[in-house]
């Protein structure tokens, strides 16, 4: 008589299918384990702040990383914009009169892009969205009359903005506001805000001339960032960073030329004219770990405001933040930072 023991056994070819089935499911089981844990490249370009958003994300899930950076700098967009119905465009449209309730994070921005304002001496100034707007460089650009620019200069000054707590105004009817020098360091900011909130190793963010770089460079090493020929559209050097954002302002970027003369789009605040200080381009690097909130939009805003100071000023503006940078002069000449030194190597990835 066979035992309860022999009753329960299976066949031999049966009990060779059933092994066969758990070893198929447990080899699927790894398979979706590691496709789904492993760390993934994916690349992505939009359009968003009048430029081109291109975002490299290593991480488990970095579709849906980048579509949430994409996202978060459309609605940046909309708060930072005078084109848009967001915070800045309703401080306009009072300017002179009551002040504007603004949202946290866009009076965060302002309260240092004022700073800057202060601590550039107004080389960037945030109102000279009156004389932008005369020029017109993002559409039909035109040298305007020496009259209606006097106009317009008149409506331009940092000093009256009034910033209180979560509110803003303009002091006198006429002024706006216009955030274009940072906007684009600004968008890099918010990309690497939803970065953080997401499962993501490393990444990198470029919006027209700025650039954000998260986490470590997978492979190891410092992350490359090209910086661009003033003279061509190659690349001049090559930048090792191990982080941090870097932002680029160059009189080749916008311009038109008049009666045999060049105008950039790189206006002097306190002219009304394109900035002539000697530099054809000013590369900014804003590196990890500084004490501001925005140090995307920083590096914008200084690249911005260290070309129309000059050389020396420019110079002088970025130690006392602790930011880096490299001139390039209408002469040729490249003067570097010393935080840069070993860091920049000219005739690479061009």
């Amino acid at each position: 008589m066979m035992t309860d023991e022999r009753k329960a056994r299976l066949p031999l070819g049966k009990r060779a299918i059933l092994l066969g089935l758990v070893f198929a499911l447990v080899l699927a089981g790894l398979i979706i384990w590691q496709f789904l844990g492993r760390e993934r490249k994916y690349e992505l370009t939009a359009f968003a702040m009048g430029s081109y958003v291109q975002q490299t994300v290593w991480g488990r899930e970095p579709e849906t990383a980048v579509v949430e950076a994409v996202q978060g700098i459309e609605e940046l967009e909309r708060e930072i914009s005078w084109r848009r119905d967001g915070d800045v465009a309703r401080v306009n449209s009072q300017s002179g009169g009551e002040p504007v309730a603004l949202s946290d994070s866009v009076g965060e921005l302002l309260a240092e892009m004022v700073e800057l304002c202060e601590r550039s001496s107004g080389a960037l100034d945030i109102t000279l969205g009156p004389v932008m707007g005369l020029w017109d460089f993002a559409n039909e650009p035109r040298l305007p009359e020496a009259g209606e620019l006097a106009e317009r200069m008149a409506l331009v000054g940092w000093q009256e903005v009034e910033l209180t707590g979560d509110s803003l105004s303009l002091g006198r009817e006429g002024m706006s506001l216009d955030l274009g020098a940072i906007g684009k360091g600004a968008a890099c900011d918010m990309a690497l805000d939803e970065y953080s909130r997401s499962q993501v190793q490393a990444a990198v963010v470029a919006v027209g001339g700025s650039v954000g770089l998260y986490g470590h460079k997978p492979g190891g090493g410092d992350w490359q960032v090209g910086v661009r020929d003033p003279e061509g559209s190659g690349s001049l050097g090559v930048l090792s960073l191990p982080g941090g954002f870097v932002s680029t302002s160059g009189s080749y970027e916008k311009y038109f030329e008049q009666d045999g003369k060049k105008y950039h789009h790189i206006l002097d605040p306190r002219t009304g004219y394109p900035a002539e200080s000697g530099l054809v381009s000013v590369t900014v690097w804003c590196p990890p770990g500084m004490d501001v909130k925005y140090p995307g939009a920083l590096s914008d805003g200084l690249a911005t405001a260290c070309f129309v100071l000059g050389l020396e000023d420019g110079m002088e503006l970025l130690e006392s933040y602790g930011a880096e940078g490299i001139f390039i002069t209408e002469g040729g000449d490249i003067t570097i930072t010393e935080g840069l030194e070993g860091r920049f190597t000219l005739g690479e990835g061009g």
